[in-house]
């Protein structure tokens, strides 16, 4: 087993003399000038601190992944593989994007990705602390300290979008910081008319697939090219034949020169969640619960849907993004779990929290404004910890099924339409409506009714395996009256209700006194579901609120302890990490380069998942003489190493070089720093890119995309 360099968990607290540590926020930058300029920045890091200027202002969010605006004409660059849904649904027998690919030789032919396709382009951050906690009482309830904080951020949200010009082209939202010290609303623009202009075959973006997912060295053109589309007058609308390009304020130069080992780089994205702060009784359930039993869990839904898309060609297209996420999901959490146990991350968070105790204790002023808290925190995490293997089956239920997902949705949609639209839970408001409809209308080209069935059983038999103490008593219930798993499922999918748009949508606008007296079974199951989830949010807002009142003490005391600038946790909001390019060494006798080649494919390719494209194997013969070869590795370069810290939904993010130049596309981070997501290693910690010289070497000499190239990069 790999072991990972041991080093003191403060060093991953703190900025490290190089900062390839950290997901920083735009604001923290400036402060860190100096450092950047040692270690090789070009531009002002003014720049960087404004998150609408050159370059910030041309990175999007996908919602799950990155991109970043590449054109005045809006074309958007980001990965492959975060674009898969898009090509699923523009998919059909007789064009199987999803396998073979897609160009668009001129604009009229870009397909359009789906209803639910969305850009969001941030276009403020204003602190909103204050806003926030001065709700906050001495004696409130946690119950009602979560209220506050959920009545706050949505009047906030409201405000903001309502102030939106035209209307109903913003969406907002208000993110915690520091586990809740410090808030933010994030003002967005919402673009909603999203196409695809270019992704290569799956052959060349998911080169390697499952067995090379995470590791290096990776040969992956993961590479995808959209295009935002507006009203003529530059509103952002729905989906329309007359929508125009839009244009960006602000869009990267993309630099066909490349990066070269040890150049300094940045990116620049929308990385999802982090755990650097989580205590060591988080990390100790991590490594016994989460992450094993999770394996389980991921394998079996994993090899259900395999099962089905090996049979039947319709279900391989339908599932193709369904079998990525579990496999991808399943080899993170293998990772994750050889990661925690290598680096002793429990025995390394264990030690921090009893030197942290220690300094507490030594100090009455410090113990009487940390330690009660932070006990109390502990007790309060056990108790919230003990529903994992429930609740993660409960989930399960609904992103599995989709049916079920309607039906839940569309539930707990009407209950909550009974109510003012401010007192409504986030996510079920008018707001949303659009959202929600959007998605049941994309269900369509996903679904596959013999797979959903089988995934949903693999999840209920397990439900019959858990404890008392976490039984799912309506589940129980309508299992043991149907006469078990099989004969409860039989009941279910006799239904077609939910199989078309139309049944979907129209159940989203049935009230709930419709709903409660309706006999279709999925909706029966989903009204029994949700009645007792109301008991059970109530318990977790309690929880939350208790939770939203002592973590920011353990993070006060864990900032006042290191006496350093932190880096927050990622959130899923605008964030800058840097660093250089860079291999690294994971054993004795073993060296990582920093670079892969066009040569290298070669050799590789043979049987799936190495089976590259033919035309591709064809021009590589000529691709030293490209004019996209190295000029030191008289090559092709396909992808690169970097020191920088990223995590999922960094995925897209755009490398950028010490002008801040285009120069690739992050898509993963290596195998021996899986973990990364709870502690950076400066040895091991890398993230992978897939170099833009090998997606311009693509679309000009393999996929005939000569237009979109001197869109890029005009000559």
């Amino acid at each position: 087993m790999l072991l990972l360099a041991v080093h003191s968990l403060c060093a991953s607290l703190i900025p490290t003399a190089l900062a390839d540590e950290g997901m920083w926020l735009p604001e923290q930058v400036q402060a860190m000038g100096p450092m950047l300029r040692q270690q090789g920045l070009q531009i002002d890091a003014a720049r960087l601190a404004d998150p609408t200027g050159d370059p910030l202002g041309a990175v999007v969010s996908l919602g799950n992944c990155t991109a970043a605006f590449i054109s005045a004409d809006g074309l958007i660059g980001t990965n492959g593989h975060c674009v898969s849904s898009y090509l699923e649904f523009a998919s059909d027998a007789q064009h199987p994007y999803a396998r073979d690919g897609f160009v668009a030789r001129d604009r009229t032919k870009e397909l359009w990705a789906g209803p639910s396709a969305r850009i969001w382009v941030t276009e403020k951050i204003e602190d909103v602390t204050a806003q926030i906690t001065s709700k906050f009482t001495a004696k409130m309830k946690d119950s009602d300290r979560q209220g506050a904080i959920d009545a706050a951020s949505k009047a906030l949200v409201s405000a903001c979008e309502k102030a939106a010009k035209p209307a109903g082209t913003e969406k907002c939202m208000v993110a915690p910081f520091y586990d809740g010290r410090e808030y933010r609303l994030i003002t967005r623009l919402e673009i909603k008319d999203v196409r695809v202009a270019y992704v290569p075959a799956d052959a060349v973006y998911e080169f390697g697939g499952d067995q090379d997912n995470w590791m290096w060295p990776r040969q992956c053109g993961d590479f995808a090219l959209l295009r935002a589309y507006v009203a003529p007058d530059g509103t952002p609308v729905a989906h329309a034949d007359g929508n125009v390009p839009y244009h960006p304020p602000r869009h990267l130069s993309v630099q066909p020169a490349g990066v070269h080992p040890g150049d300094f780089v940045m990116i620049a994205g929308y990385p999802g969640t982090t755990y650097r702060y989580r205590t060591a009784l988080e990390a100790q359930q991590a490594v016994t619960v989460r992450y094993p039993e999770g394996i389980t869990f991921l394998n079996a839904l994993l090899s259900t849907a395999k099962g089905f898309a090996h049979a039947d060609a319709d279900a391989a297209t339908r599932l193709q993004q369904t079998i990525a996420n579990l496999a991808n999901a399943r080899k993170s959490y293998e990772g994750m779990l050889n990661n925690f146990l290598a680096a002793h991350i429990v025995d390394r968070k264990e030690a921090l929290e009893k030197d942290l105790d220690a300094w507490i204790a030594a100090d009455p002023a410090r113990t009487a404004k940390y330690a009660a808290s932070i006990t109390e925190l502990r007790t309060v995490l056990t108790v919230d910890l003990s529903t994992f293997r429930r609740d993660r089956l409960y989930n399960g239920l609904s992103y599995t099924s989709k049916p079920l997902n309607v039906a839940l949705t569309s539930y707990r949609y009407a209950s909550e339409h009974e109510k003012a639209d401010s007192a409504r839970d986030v996510g079920f408001q008018d707001r949303d409506l659009a959202d929600i409809q959007d998605r049941f209308t994309a269900m369509d080209k996903g679904f596959h009714a013999a797979s959903d069935r089988a995934m949903l059983k693999v999840i209920l038999d397990m439900t019959q395996q858990l404890a008392a103490d976490q039984r799912i008593p309506p589940l129980d219930a309508w299992i043991t009256k149907a006469g078990g798993v099989d004969k409860a499922l039989d009941a279910l999918y006799a239904s077609t209700s939910l199989n078309a748009t139309d049944g979907r949508l129209k159940l989203l606008h049935t009230s709930k006194k419709e709903l409660d007296a309706s006999t279709d079974p999925w909706v029966v199951l989903a009204a029994s579901l949700e009645k007792w989830q109301q008991g059970v949010r109530a318990t977790n807002k309690a929880q939350d609120g208790a939770l939203a009142r002592l973590r920011p003490v353990y993070m006060d005391a864990l900032r006042d302890y290191h006496a350093g600038q932190l880096y927050p946790d990622a959130n899923g909001t605008l964030r800058l990490s840097f660093g250089r390019v860079q291999g690294y060494s994971p054993q004795d006798g073993v060296t990582y380069n920093a670079q892969t080649v066009l040569s290298g494919l070669v050799r590789k390719a043979g049987d799936a998942p190495f089976d590259a494209p033919a035309r591709l194997l064809d021009h590589a013969k000529t691709a030293a003489s490209s004019r996209y070869a190295d000029g030191v590795l008289h090559d092709v370069p396909v992808d690169f190493l970097t020191t920088l810290d990223n995590t999922g939904g960094s995925s897209g993010s755009p490398t950028l070089n010490a002008q801040g130049e285009l120069v690739g596309f992050v898509f993963d981070r290596n195998w021996d720093a899986v973990a990364a997501d709870w502690i950076y290693d400066k040895d091991s910690t890398r993230s992978i890119h897939a170099d833009v010289r090998y997606l311009l070497w693509l679309l000009s000499e393999v996929d005939g995309g000569d237009a979109l190239v001197k869109e890029m990069v005009p000559s």
